[in-house]
């Protein structure tokens, strides 16, 4: 069997690639970058400083979560040197990494011994797949790009024998952890690769180097920014597990299957009073494939495992999964889907590859078209918050558009966002300061300078609000009619 793709396959691969995503060259930039990138004065200068700061710091510099991922700094870097505050350029590197990301795809499934027309289909798929969308209009989202293809490097290379190979696939092992926090699932991926090709099991003791390196790297991140969340307790992680887990498998299955409706901040399913048979039907399922087809479905179902696993604790907490968490689980479904149109293409029926061919080429566009879609419709900050808002009551974007509306001048549209978000985070500092603001400019100082006088009556140390509080007195006006 030719088990080399060729550069026909590649660079159709490629332009699938950029023909699905070139829309998002002609964003701007969003969400997180106005902080990661646009009021990041640490990206604008090449020194030791500031790459010490890159690796001693969170990604939002103590304005926002706790994340540990230099190298995404480090690439904003180097785009701001190459192209200022244009966003383009920013876009262009990272739909670049996107089309790295397929090619990787189509070498890792020719590396498990599927015919290089299956790898190509497979790489084809996710090319134009959807999911990604959000994080390639979104610069910030290049951490999960980056994080994946560095682990896809860093497998591909291990799988490798030689010194060269081995020291080149350490490098891209640590280039994916440094990435994002993803990359600590890189040794048990090469593991589920390992199993998939059938290798002894004296092949798996070279993961075990691998596994111990998560040691000093996990204490470093925990010196520099701490716990992103607190990990759950051991009878919460099972309850989530049991309950509301297999909804999760169930909702990210059907995203990637038929990809419609993409939004920001998509809330957790509630717990269904049906939880056992979703849970049955996802253990039956899923013994039934590892029972029919074996090896095949262990790497399918790992991989989808192992691409979320990472994302578990803050789906706990936080309430809520992101669609683009599936963009590196996404492979543990193409790859399905890919053999069978490969086996529907080889068929001795006329008819069967007339209409497989048909189907692939219909979901190759229909693809690319929702790619396309999701720009038009998310493609600044105000349609992405109110897009989302459609679908989800997420606080942190119902606060996202209440702020926003307050910047462009329009107080008293922001008002009925930002007070829902104080209903339900009465002593957030920064809710209560916007609102008042909003109130103030829409011409209730009063109700502004009330709502203030609240908050400081529980948070009497609070000094933004105590300096809000005394510049509004300073400069009180007339008042409309109290709301």
């Amino acid at each position: 069997m030719n088990n080399s793709l060729g550069g026909r396959y590649r660079l159709m691969i490629a332009m699938l690639a950029i023909t699905a995503y070139a829309p998002t060259l002609k964003t701007g930039f969003l969400w997180d970058d106005h902080i990661t990138i646009e009021a990041n004065p640490w990206i604008r200068e090449w020194s030791f400083h500031a790459l010490k700061h890159d690796f001693s710091s969170d990604v939002f510099d103590g304005h926002g979560d706790k994340y540990y991922r230099p190298l995404a700094t480090l690439a904003n870097r180097v785009d701001f040197t190459l192209w200022g505050l244009r966003p383009a350029g920013f876009h262009l590197t990272n739909l670049l990494i996107h089309l790295g990301n397929a090619l990787l795809i189509a070498e890792l499934v020719l590396a498990l011994s599927v015919p290089p027309l299956a790898a190509f289909l497979t790489a084809s798929l996710f090319a134009v797949h959807p999911i990604g969308a959000e994080q390639l209009m979104i610069i910030s989202g290049r951490a999960e790009l980056m994080s994946f293809f560095f682990s896809l490097t860093a497998v591909l290379l291990l799988l490798k024998k030689g010194r060269g190979a081995t020291t080149a696939g350490w490098i891209a092992y640590l280039a994916a952890l440094f990435s994002k926090e993803s990359g600590v699932m890189t040794p048990f991926v090469l593991a589920l690769v390992f199993y998939a090709q059938r290798e002894p099991a004296a092949t798996y003791r070279r993961l075990g180097p691998m596994i111990l390196a998560l040691l000093p790297y996990l204490a470093l991140r925990q010196s520099i920014v701490g716990p992103t969340v607190n990990l759950p307790s051991l009878w919460l992680t099972f309850r989530f597990v049991l309950q509301e887990f297999p909804s999760v498998i169930v909702r990210y299955l059907a995203l990637l299957l038929v990809p419609w409706n993409l939004h920001s901040h998509r809330l957790l399913p509630q717990i269904s009073p049906i939880w056992p048979l979703i849970l049955l039907l996802c253990v039956g399922v899923g013994a039934y494939g590892i029972r029919r087809y074996r090896h095949w479905a262990v790497f399918c179902i790992g991989w989808f495992l192992l691409a979320l696993l990472p994302k578990m604790p803050v789906m706990i907490y936080g309430n809520f999964m992101l669609d683009h968490w599936a963009y590196p689980a996404s492979l543990a479904v193409l790859l399905p889907l890919a053999w069978l149109v490969h086996r529907g293409w080889k068929s001795s029926k006329d008819r069967v590859r007339t209409l497989t061919g048909l189907l692939y080429f219909v979901v190759i566009i229909a693809g690319s078209l929702l790619v396309h879609l999701n720009v038009a419709l998310r493609g600044t900050d105000e349609k992405m918050y109110r897009w989302a808002l459609h679908f989800t009551t997420s606080n942190p974007v119902k606060s996202n558009l209440g702020v926003l509306l307050l910047q462009t001048g329009r107080p008293g549209e922001a008002i009925p966002f930002l007070e829902e978000v104080r209903q339900v985070y009465p002593e957030d500092s920064k809710t209560t300061r916007a609102l008042a603001l909003a109130y103030w400019d829409a011409g209730y100082p009063r109700v502004a300078i009330r709502y203030l006088k609240e908050f400081l009556m529980t948070h009497p140390d609070d000094p933004l609000a105590r300096a809000q509080l005394n510049n509004m007195k300073k400069h009180r006006a007339p008042s409309r009619p109290a709301r």
